[in-house]
């Protein structure tokens, strides 16, 4: 594909698909930060994962925000069809994986339990996809 080539259908329902997903990234991250016991209570979490989540190490939220941020950016750039939106992906994947190492050092799955380990199994996937995709798609001249 080149410059002025059409963007087939396709590329913005993924587009539109990458940008859903991020901005419930985005959204998970400001809930986590904005979080109080009771509203952990509404949502069903035991008195343990209310404690562990309220001690969140502060690097954990820093590198929480390095991974949905730079995804969302990379989404809204993928839709205006810019190269940027690989290097935006990139590194919000580089943040995913370091936040799935500090949940596997910290115990967050054993606090969490399985459900929370598919999520960000899930997130991981998501994250390889969305930057596989744009730099395909740099490659190929569709995003310039």
């Amino acid at each position: 594909m080149t410059r002025g080539v059409k963007a087939p259908i396709w590329f913005w329902i993924m587009g539109g698909i990458f940008l859903i997903w991020n901005l419930f990234g985005v959204m998970n991250y400001l809930s986590g930060v904005m979080a109080t016991p009771e509203s952990y209570a509404a949502q069903g979490y035991t008195e343990e994962q209310i404690a562990f989540l309220l001690e969140v190490p502060s690097y954990y939220l820093a590198v929480f925000a390095l991974a949905v941020w730079p995804g969302l950016i990379g989404a809204l750039l993928f839709l205006f069809k810019k190269f940027w939106a690989a290097k935006a992906f990139l590194f919000s994947l580089v943040f995913i994986l370091l936040s799935l190492v500090i949940d596997f050092i910290g115990g967050t799955f054993a606090v969490l339990g399985g459900a929370y380990l598919g999520i960000m199994i899930f997130v991981t996937i998501m994250g390889i996809l969305q930057y596989l995709v744009s730099r395909t798609l740099v490659r190929k001249g569709l995003l310039h």
